[in-house]
């Protein structure tokens, strides 16, 4: 991957302020972050693909798939409150995301993928580029998204989904375009597209950011109040606060067990745990309920103390259980964003952490609904 510190454009197009809450959507995003990067980069693998620079049209309907349960994805919907978001908010999102350009930033190249690329771009001439472009960076009139630079992994998990009819292509319940495919031949083909990003690359490419208007702040107000009312809430203290209730009937120890078998599941190692509450309790000391789960992984914590020392002050990632004044107990932890959000850092590291994050996230998603 090249190392050069390119920058990050947000191609500013003219929104009418009655249409588009660009303060909104940055707001929003600041969930969607914690699995696709602060900028919408995705990292590799199956679950975080790029957002950046996809058609706006077909964020709002991926992203209203997932509320409206046509599409499924407990975690990222639990997680990130896609179930309260209304039209209006989907729209602000989408738009927010559609204006990022990644694509001339050489930190966001991905990786080549193994496979025939010569094969590989017989069938997506034949195949694909009718609605991707020849060139795999979409066709927004048509609603196709762009193909290159989207992570290898999820491309090849989508069109598996498609072949097994477990997510619809090109909104036709009938297509069959991937039926015939073996595994060899969907291999040759995301091996293919994983080089197309190459060509629009640009050295030296410098960053502008979008100016979001002061009143537009403002506004964004309205969608901090609703998450507050949803499962999970975001708290901004520099670095962010995730919290989480337990689902009703979900006992403590339930939570507990839910937490650690998941923990095992995502090999993250169960480093300390402390009974806080119990503790103060044998001392005659009266405390609401407070456990400490910490979990790390040694060779995440190597990567990312390899990058900058000051990273250990990271380590172990914790989960709290907790009961509020009302009684109820809840999980909460600190997010990896100052991590995620640091432009400083390698972008493998980068990865790592919002890998990372997500395991905590869905340590934690299990803890609150007693699942595993």
């Amino acid at each position: 991957m090249k190392k050069l510190l390119a920058t990050l454009l947000i191609a500013a197009a003219p929104f009418s302020a009655n249409a588009v809450d660009l303060a909104n959507g940055q707001e929003i995003n600041k969930s969607c972050a914690l699995c696709h990067g602060n900028i919408g980069q995705g990292t590799p693998g199956k679950l975080s693909p790029r957002l950046a620079g996809m058609p706006k049209e077909y964020l709002i309907k991926a992203t209203k798939d997932y509320r409206d349960g046509v599409r499924s994805n407990p975690l990222m919907v639990k997680t990130a409150s896609i179930d309260k978001l209304s039209d209006s908010d989907i729209e602000d999102i989408a738009t927010y995301l559609s204006m990022i350009d990644i694509r001339p930033d050489t930190r966001f190249n991905v990786a080549q993928s193994s496979g025939d690329k010569k094969e590989g771009k017989e069938l997506y001439m034949d195949e694909c580029k009718t609605c991707h472009a020849r060139d795999g960076f979409g066709k927004p009139k048509k609603d196709a998204p762009p193909l290159a630079g989207q992570h290898n992994e999820y491309l090849y998990q989508s069109m598996k989904m498609f072949q097994f009819k477990s997510r619809i292509h090109d909104n036709d319940k009938d297509d069959d375009t991937f039926d015939e495919y073996s595994d060899v031949e969907l291999s040759n083909l995301t091996a293919f597209i994983s080089t197309l990003d190459d060509k629009g690359f640009k050295d030296g490419f410098k960053t502008m950011l979008p100016k979001i208007a002061t009143a537009d702040i403002r506004k964004s107000k309205a969608v901090a109040e609703t998450r507050k009312k949803s499962n999970l809430q975001i708290t901004d203290i520099k670095q962010t606060v995730v919290q989480m209730p337990l689902n009703k009937g979900v006992e403590v120890q339930d939570a507990i067990d839910a937490m650690l078998s998941k923990a095992v599941e995502l090999n993250q190692k169960l480093v300390a745990q402390q009974y806080v509450s119990k503790e103060l309790e044998a001392r005659g000391i009266e405390s609401p309920y407070l456990s400490i789960f910490q979990f790390c992984t040694p060779t995440d914590a190597r990567l990312m103390v390899l990058a900058n020392p000051v990273f250990a002050s990271y380590m172990p990632c914790r989960i709290s259980m907790v009961e509020d004044k009302e009684g109820s107990i809840q999980l909460m932890m600190l997010n990896l964003d100052m991590i995620i959000e640091n432009n400083l850092l390698p972008q493998e590291v980068v990865e790592t952490a919002i890998r990372v994050n997500q395991n905590m996230l869905d340590i934690m998603v299990a803890g609150s609904t007693g699942e595993f």
